[in-house]
């Protein structure tokens, strides 16, 4: 609980007493509702602490401060303009409420200081001359007399009649100890500073949870992804089954049949089975097909299970780092919030990601697929430039393909196959064994009128069927500029 009205008064008065005429020689802001005073008389300096934090309202002498965070609010300027260089005239509490009030002097000019408590909580308002608003630590709906120049009113009725006829007398938690200079106020820093460094604590502590709660999150739902793709074995077989049922029958399927009746021989014996089929593939590219997905999916799985592992210990380590952070000691949890609060921020601004993926032909000439419809977008029509070569795979969604070319230069043969084998990766047709691919000049590709991110219209294009190399896909796959090779 915050300070009680009686305790506020005591506390004013011991200060109004000790320190009228002292003059503040530095101010600090930490939080918006929190401010440090460092006021000077002959021989000693104090350090007076207004706080309007929620449970924590409080006016007292500190031995020690929050660090002011690399960008203070904008409070903490403007009572070092104001303030600072000003002498303490007197520390008063309204007898009618809570609000305490330090009211200085500066330049002649009246200026002052108002910690206003509201409930559990409260607020910070510097005034001027004829109770002018000058700044205050935070805006409240409402609150019009808060604006700059406003004429500041407290809020009345604080405290009912039956609370002020109450007796006035100090918390039991309250111990001031007579032998300091200020009993009552550095008691009750005593009796808040603990609290305020465990709350500051819990939230330094939440913030450095929150990142490695949604890793773990994460890891977590690519874990459960990743270990549907490492149980595809059964899938693998069975397309493998059915190629080689198909295989052995091929004379008997018959082009554009949708289903085939056959004799399949088991451990268990024969039995017939109906098989269905593809009406647009011939028997031959139908016994192909199963064969393809029965190496993708079985390449796929191996691929799968070697990155289960890795993502088993990812997440064990993350969550052997989030239940050492839940059991770490507050002090540390604030000397690592300070630390990162005052670390030097980066140079740079964040760097922006490029729309497109780049890769190296075996001859070091670069080439160019866009990650995404907007990535597409952006590689054709803003990074692109007319004479540029442009692919994409005919008839299925895919990405764009750009290969950079000098004005009037001569595409390499080698080169286009590069860029097909990239257009025909990044594209539906992933993993099968060929496919057709469209390329043009960047500067006869426009977009599609009423058409999404990506789409578009092109002319003067040619085509050409590619069929697959397995090596020459590696090669280009592992000369990504990431360093990071992906799986063919």
């Amino acid at each position: 609980m915050s300070l009680r009205h009686a305790e506020l008064q005591a506390v004013a008065a011991e200060l109004s007493e000790k320190l009228s005429g002292a003059f503040v020689q530095k101010a600090w802001v930490p939080l918006p509702r929190l401010c440090y005073l460092d006021l000077r008389q002959v021989g000693r300096s104090v350090m007076v602490c207004l706080s309007a934090q929620p449970e924590l309202v409080r006016l007292s002498v500190a031995v020690e401060r929050f660090p002011s965070p690399p960008s203070p609010p904008a409070f903490q300027r403007w009572l070092r303009q104001e303030v600072v260089g000003a002498k303490l005239l007197a520390v008063t509490v309204a007898p009618a409420d809570r609000v305490v009030r330090l009211e200085f002097e500066k330049g002649g000019e009246p200026r002052a200081l108002v910690l206003e408590p509201r409930g559990n909580s409260g607020l910070l308002v510097l005034l001027g001359r004829d109770e002018r608003v000058l700044a205050s630590a935070e805006a409240l709906p409402g609150r019009t007399d808060l604006r700059p120049g406003g004429a500041y009113t407290p809020v009345p009725g604080v405290l009912s009649p039956e609370a002020l006829a109450l007796p006035s007398r100090l918390s039991p938690d309250l111990s001031p100890n007579s032998t300091t200079a200020f009993p009552l106020a550095e008691a009750a820093e005593a009796l808040y500073s603990g609290k305020e460094k465990g709350k500051r604590a819990d939230e330094v502590r939440r913030r450095l949870l929150a990142p490695l709660k949604a890793k773990v999150a994460r890891v977590a739902r690519t874990l459960e992804k990743v270990r549907a793709e490492a149980n595809r074995q059964g899938a693998a077989e069975e397309h493998r089954r059915v190629g080689e049922l198909l295989a052995q029958n091929l004379y008997r399927l018959a082009r554009g049949a949708r289903t085939v009746r056959l004799t399949e021989y088991t451990d268990e014996g024969a039995r017939e089975v109906e098989v269905p089929l593809d009406p647009k593939r011939s028997p031959k590219e139908e016994v192909e097909w199963h064969f393809n997905k029965y190496r993708r999916l079985l390449r796929g799985s191996e691929a799968a299970g070697k990155r289960l592992v890795e993502l088993e210990a990812e997440l064990a380590e993350a969550k052997q780092h989030l239940e050492a952070l839940s059991q770490t000691a507050d002090e540390e949890l604030l000397a690592r919030g300070d630390a990162a609060a005052h670390a030097r921020p980066a140079e740079r601004g964040p760097q922006v990601a490029r729309p497109y993926k780049e890769y190296l032909s075996a001859r070091g000439d670069r080439i160019w697929v866009g990650k995404s419809s907007e990535g597409n977008d952006a590689l054709t029509f803003k990074v692109a430039r007319p004479f540029d070569l442009w692919l994409h795979a005919r008839g299925v969604p895919g990405s764009h393909v750009v290969v950079p070319l000098q004005r009037e230069q001569e595409l390499p043969q080698e080169l286009l196959l590069d860029a097909a084998h990239l257009a025909l990766h990044h594209s539906l047709s992933k993993g099968e064994p060929r496919g057709e691919v469209i390329y043009t000049y960047a500067r006869f590709v426009k977009k599609m009128k009423g058409g999404g991110p990506g789409q578009v219209i092109y002319t003067r294009e040619k085509s050409f069927l590619v069929r697959m190399e397995p090596e020459r896909l590696h090669r280009l796959l592992e000369s990504r500029n990431t360093g990071a090779p992906e799986e063919p």
